[in-house]
């Protein structure tokens, strides 16, 4: 009976991702950065719309009852900022002037602290894979800004125009088209319009900000799971907070505290997601690692128990290296002295034992599952000085020398343990 191929997405895998994912979201303090985005998004939220308003107003001609309608759709701004004196104020200006390109320069540049706190805490995920200079980051956060205004202006202007053919006569007498006329006109669609902005920001975000290149395809995903996590989150904290006694009480300041609230818990999963993309993207190099520093089977300590539960099962790696992955006989050789191959091993199961000098067998080092071994002579590129010997039946995944060295060179606790093993020989 043939034995089945193994799979990359294990539950054993899901579960190293998400620890990653809380290992580096704490380590890269990115709670952090959540509040510190937050917070300038406050300051450049209002600037961004009136921009918006803008463009659709003065250069899409939009109507201004509807502009005003589509902005109420977001309780939030309408106590900070009143749409009808923006509109009113925007269409008294009857040509583009000087004053007028300046004012929008400067808006932008009131936004730009808000987007450079976005870039400045991708920079903080994704640092060991780019490295931006300062300049380019201000030219880009200058560019998404302006991105970000037209593509809301064209979403809020499509909406406008079906909202305006779903209105004809015609179309209201032929039933097929009843979803039309209930669905856009009578405003239901018009609530998801800020999530589906929400969806196509973030996955902008994650396409351009990291500099990594992820794929399309994984940013679509997970800004959709990241979306969809606040939107959930957010209807289950309002649920159980009650705004109108928040209100009642601290009045104004209420709204802006809640406001607040949903603007941080909304940075916190936009920065999880992110730390999870870098994972994904990465996870090759970040599992090596893990499985590295793994700790040994005499430490007791929590710590170290739950970290080798997590990670002592490479299945990732398996599935994905399958002909690197060895079975061993007991008393087998899996390489013998003065051997010149250059791979480092991990143990998958089993026992392995380091001879010195094979006539003097009871010398030798014992290895078990979760070790490496070899990695000496692999960074060194010299010849085996020991003989690796099967003790039982033993599954092992050799790693070749330029992997390995990649790991060392990424990795600066990695690098720390290889250097303790590599000192004797200098």
């Amino acid at each position: 009976m043939s034995k089945k191929n193994p799979r990359k997405i294990t539950f054993v895998t899901f579960s190293q991702s998400i620890f990653l994912t809380a290992k580096y979201f704490l380590q890269n303090r990115l709670l952090s950065f959540a509040g510190a985005c937050a917070f300038s998004f406050l300051f450049s939220v209002i600037p961004l719309f009136m921009m918006v308003i803008m463009v659709l107003v003065r250069f899409l001609h939009a109507s201004p009852n509807t502009v005003s309608a589509i902005i109420s759709a977001i309780p939030a701004l309408e106590n900070y900022l009143n749409s009808d004196f923006v509109i009113q104020s925007v269409q008294s200006i009857r040509t583009v002037s000087s004053f007028e390109i300046i004012a929008g320069l400067f808006i932008l540049w009131m936004a730009r602290r808000f987007f450079a706190s976005i870039f400045d805490s991708m920079q903080n995920i994704f640092h060991t894979q780019v490295q931006r200079k300062a300049f380019f980051n201000q030219i880009l956060t200058f560019v998404t800004e302006i991105v970000i205004v037209l593509v809301a202006s064209a979403v809020f202007f499509a909406y406008i125009s079906l909202q305006t053919i779903a209105s004809l006569e015609f179309l209201r007498e032929i039933p097929q088209f009843d979803f039309i006329y209930y669905g856009l006109l009578s405003g239901r669609l018009i609530h998801f319009l800020p999530n589906f902005l929400i969806f196509s920001v973030i996955t902008v975000l994650f396409r351009s900000a990291s500099g990594t290149k992820p794929s399309l395809t994984l940013c679509m995903a997970i800004s959709l799971l990241c979306t969809t996590s606040f939107w959930v989150f957010r209807i289950l904290m309002h649920f159980f907070l009650n705004v109108s006694r928040y209100n009642l009480i601290y009045g104004v300041l209420g709204n802006v505290i809640v406001l607040f609230m949903d603007i941080f818990f909304f940075f916190v999963f936009f920065l999880i997601f992110a730390q999870f993309i870098y994972v994904v993207q990465f996870f090759d190099e970040l599992l090596l690692g893990e499985l590295y520093l793994l700790p040994d089977i005499d430490q007791v300590s929590l710590g170290a128990g739950i970290k080798r539960a997590f990670f002592i099962r490479p299945d990732f790696l398996i599935a994905k290296n399958k002909s690197n992955v060895l079975s061993f006989s007991p008393g087998q050789i899996i390489f013998n002295k003065d051997d010149s191959d250059n791979f480092a091993y991990y143990i998958i199961k089993g026992s392995v034992k380091l001879i010195p000098e094979l006539e003097f067998p009871d010398v030798n080092v014992l290895l078990h599952r979760g070790n490496f071994f070899g990695e000496t002579a692999c960074i060194l590129d010299q010849q085996r000085n020991v003989t690796a010997m099967a003790v039982i039946s033993t599954r092992i995944i050799k790693i070749d020398s330029e992997r390995f060295r990649f790991l060392i060179h990424q990795n600066p606790e990695a690098a720390k343990k290889i250097l303790k093993q590599i000192s004797p020989f200098f």
